[in-house]
This record gives structure tokens, sequence and C-alpha cells, in this order.
């Protein structure tokens, strides 16, 4: 394992992590009218120009971006982090396997027109993907793996 190249990646996707908290809380912050941005300092301009229906469509594209790129630098990171390559690529599974269950959840919702009663599931998927968790999970599960096998040595 390559520490150094391990924290690189850990500390940006927190950095990328947080800063897609200010975003989506400022953009929420507008839809809601709300005055107040709890999460971060000032607030972000450009958000208070647009319009609901254009902001939902950026939470929307904002979301599809985030994915790819917090798949990207965690599969980036464990390849470059680890020598065996199967970290990163059960990382990129877990993201494939997320990507169709929400593509499905969302087919579902549009054909059924319900996609209030899905938007809470979705959340938590996303949630899940747009943090360091993943490459955290990953690292921890595959170094416990090299830890046991030298164990039965």
């Amino acid at each position: 394992m390559k520490k150094g190249i391990f924290l690189f990646f850990l500390v940006l996707l927190a950095v990328f992590s947080y800063l897609r908290e200010i975003l989506f809380t400022s953009i929420n912050a507008t839809l809601a009218g709300t005055a107040s941005f709890y999460a971060k300092t000032a607030r972000i301009e450009f958000f208070l120009t647009k319009s609901a229906a254009t902001l939902v469509q950026l939470k929307y594209g904002m979301t599809i971006g985030f994915t790819l790129l917090f798949a990207f630098i965690t599969v980036f990171g464990l390849r470059l982090t680890f020598t065996n390559k199967l970290p990163s690529q059960l990382a990129l599974t877990l993201y494939a396997i997320c990507g169709m269950v929400a593509s499905l959840v969302i087919a579902y919702s549009l054909v059924t027109n319900r996609f209030d009663s899905v938007y809470s599931f979705l959340r938590l998927i996303i949630e899940y993907l747009h943090n360091p968790l993943v490459y955290l999970i990953m690292s921890a599960g595959y170094l416990g793996v090299l830890y046991s096998q030298q164990e039965k040595k």
C-alpha cells in the first residue's frame, strides 16, 4: 500500500464531498427561499439568479456529475494505492450496481408516476456514493484480506 497516495485521494474525496455539500445546500436553501445558509459562510450568488426549474435541473446534472467524479477518483485512487487491481475493480462494480439499481428505480417511478415515493431511497444511494466511504471500505477490506492471508502463512 502506498500511504501517501492513499491519503492524497482520501483528502481529495473529502474536499469534493464538502464542496458537493455546500453546492447542494445552497441550491436547496435557494429553492426554499431561506435566508440562512447553515453549512457555509457565504451565499453563492449564482444560484440566487436562477429559476426553480433551472435549479432542479442543475441538481440532477450535478448528481450525475458528482457520482461520476467520485467513481473516477475512487477507482483511480485504489488503482494507484494498491498493486492489485481487485479493490478498484470491486469499487467500479459497486458503482455500476448502484447506478443500475438507481436507474431501475427511476424507470419504475417514471412508469408509475410516483417519484416522490422513491426519492428518499435514491437519496440514500447517492449519499453513500458521494463521500469517501467506498474508498475507505474497499481499502480496509483489501488490507484485511492481505492481513488474513499473511496470518495463514
